[in-house]
């Protein structure tokens, strides 16, 4: 395959080299720069170079032993045809080619991000869901990864330059809570801030100077925006998540998959010859789920149930104590799960509620307490609706 050339001006080249690795195809995200420029690496440290890029690793490949990572990178850079010496890379299991970009000019400023994404393998929340890495032999590099290539035609001292990592650090993490993305680990409990090997360079402008680069200066505020955009393009890409996604992607993202929720309202079917097995009632509630979801009061009354469980998991629920074990005094959840019933269903669809609660079928005996709720009221209104027709 001929490589990819993006762009040209008169201070880089931005292209996609295609090239073999192992005998394995793999390709590289490429920025070289006319002359050499300092730049801050997470993985490299500092640098005066004049090419950096985002390396695809293939799928063959994921689960290589320290060891052998090492030699892999040793051997990406010779691929290409550069010497360590002069060369930053970053690493990642996504599609380079799903990179998203953003420039933002204001002023004597000019700041431009490239960015890949991934979520869906290996994201965390930092502090909460475990580190299972220790830095010895028979390390596993794992695919996803949030990678972030910033480009700033301005100056920044070394000061200044380290103190971006933390505006692009608090960039990405923003919008991986906008969009909502979940912990790989803890799906239910748990918002992710980052992947677990996300990485970034930041290359270093010619023009002026600047000492600070905090969230209240106006150099800080663009590199959050261009990071903000280019990763949310990124995840889009990538991963195909983006605001205002349906809710059984919602839930889906939780663990919570349409056919086991079809599954549960199964087990709860008591056979009716004039409407027939068990079989043609599922075909049929998956049909009648598939119409209520596209509901928006629905998708509000469900997202009302996903926050509330997070405010209990974490504890910012006044005066709510021992949560996991569901107290008795908790009535809030079957409140909300029932007006869900209701509004679906009519007010017999209280009674089918009443029913699913105390038998806890299929997937709903592994939920918490808020969202089994929610499932149970989805569930007990599309039945009474089914049989009421």
């Amino acid at each position: 395959m001929e490589d990819i050339k993006l762009f040209e001006d008169e201070e880089k080249e931005v292209k996609i080299v295609n090239h073999d690795i192992f005998k394995k195809p793999t390709k590289t995200f490429i920025i070289t720069f006319k002359k050499k420029r300092k730049i801050i690496s997470t993985l490299d440290g500092f640098k005066e170079i004049n090419i950096v890029g985002n390396n695809y690793v293939p799928k063959e490949l994921w689960k290589m032993k320290y060891t052998e990572w090492q030699n892999y990178k040793k051997e990406v850079i010779k691929s290409l045809g550069y010497k360590e010496k002069e060369v930053s890379l970053l690493y990642t299991g996504v599609d380079i080619e799903n990179f998203g970009f953003y420039e933002e000019k204001s002023g004597d400023y000019k700041i431009s991000c490239y960015a890949t994404a991934g979520v869906k393998s290996n994201a965390l929340r930092i502090g909460f869901d475990e580190g299972k890495f220790y830095e010895k032999d028979g390390e596993f590099f794992e695919a996803g990864t949030i990678n972030v290539i910033l480009l700033a035609d301005t100056f920044l001292n070394e000061g200044a330059i380290i103190s971006s990592i933390i505006q692009i650090t608090e960039a990405k993490t923003s919008l991986l809570q906008d969009l909502d993305i979940r912990s790989s680990y803890k799906p239910i409990e748990n918002q992710a801030t980052g992947t677990g090997t996300d990485n970034i360079i930041f290359v270093n402008g010619k023009k002026g100077k600047i000492t600070y680069t905090g969230g209240h200066s106006k150099f800080g505020e663009i590199i959050g925006k261009v990071v903000y955009k280019a990763v949310k393009e990124g995840i889009k890409k990538q991963n195909n998540i983006f605001e205002g996604r349906d809710i059984i992607d919602r839930l889906k993202e939780r663990g919570i998959k349409k056919e086991e929720i079809v599954k549960a309202a199964g087990e709860m079917y008591i056979y009716d010859e004039n409407f027939g097995d068990r079989n043609k009632f599922e075909k049929v509630f998956e049909e009648e789920l598939n119409r209520i979801l596209k509901d928006p009061n629905i998708s509000s009354l469900i997202i009302a149930g996903l926050k509330l469980e997070e405010e209990a998991q974490k504890g910012n629920i006044p005066n709510l104590k021992d949560y996991k074990d569901d107290p008795v005094y908790l009535i809030s959840d079957e409140i909300l799960g029932m007006q869900i019933s209701q509004y679906i269903g009519g007010t017999l669809a209280i009674f089918e509620f009443e029913r699913i609660e105390r038998k806890k079928p299929g997937i709903l005996k592994k939920l918490p307490p808020f969202i089994d709720d929610i499932i149970g009221g989805i569930i007990s209104g599309i039945t009474t609706r089914i049989f009421s027709k």
